[in-house]
């Protein structure tokens, strides 16, 4: 197992555990104290972790990921216009899926069309739906995340094959020139999967995910059919994802 491939075991370790001691990364990767301890310079130099006595251990305010409720504050009238926009994509009778994302979110406040059926494993945007009668509304099973309010596990990937959407909404933790970047692990296996079931992928992304990578690369410009967000792109990334083909909408920031 080269290094990345274990920077990559330590982190999945500490979103379960929180903490890690330099024992621990001997006696699950039978690697020695003194790669443990390289190991640990990496992790705190990128600063994905702190240093702990013996150890490494999440940040208390992880950086990378902020806590759901203060995204969903931050930005919030930006993230509003960006939902308004992707809702009046939606036409009536369609099957389509709304992700978790704060940004995606917003869409249910939004939604006009008639007789739609929405998929999500979103909390919030399940409760928003709930109120209009004119909406089906099939929420995925799984394990419930606290923090982020909404559901995953294997058996949500799972239930995914049950459907093909007319149009599915998705939202980023980071955009790279090389593609979409998400903060956890199983971010990336869902989105893959929901992908292949897909007529038309659209990405929701404002200005402070242009430029921003994080810890796993999910998936490339090849996937995305319409990105809609607040500011244009940075050159060198608008230059890459036009290579792609890909549709950019910039909203009305009026």
């Amino acid at each position: 197992m080269n290094q990345e491939e274990r920077l990559i075991r330590i982190l999945n370790y500490l979103e379960i555990h929180k903490t890690m001691n330099i024992k621990q990364m001997c006696e699950i990767f039978d690697i020695s104290r003194d790669t443990a301890r390289r190991d640990i310079v990496e992790l705190t130099n990128q600063k994905m972790v702190v240093r702990t006595h013996g150890g490494v251990a999440l940040p208390s305010f992880h950086k990378k990921i902020d806590d759901y409720r203060d995204r969903l504050r931050t930005e919030s009238e930006t993230k509003k216009l960006i939902g308004k926009k992707a809702a009046s994509m939606i036409t009536d009778n369609e099957m389509i899926y709304l992700d978790v994302s704060t940004t995606v979110n917003f869409i249910a406040q939004f939604l006009k069309a008639r007789q739609v059926t929405i998929v999500t494993n979103s909390i919030d945007s399940a409760y928003v739906l709930a109120q209009s009668e004119d909406t089906t509304i099939h929420f995925l099973g799984g394990t419930l995340n606290k923090s982020t309010r909404h559901v995953t596990g294997f058996s949500a990937i799972e239930k995914l094959k049950d459907y093909h959407f007319n149009k599915v909404f998705i939202g980023a933790a980071g955009i790279m020139e090389d593609g979409i970047y998400y903060g956890l692990e199983e971010d990336i296996y869902f989105k893959r999967e929901l992908i292949k079931h897909a007529d038309q992928v659209i990405l929701l992304t404002d200005h402070t995910k242009h430029n921003h990578r994080q810890n796993y690369r999910g998936l490339t410009f090849e996937s995305i059919d319409t990105i809609i967000t607040n500011k244009s792109m940075p050159n060198n990334l608008y230059k890459s994802i036009e290579e792609h083909g890909v549709e950019v909408l910039i909203t009305d920031t009026e």
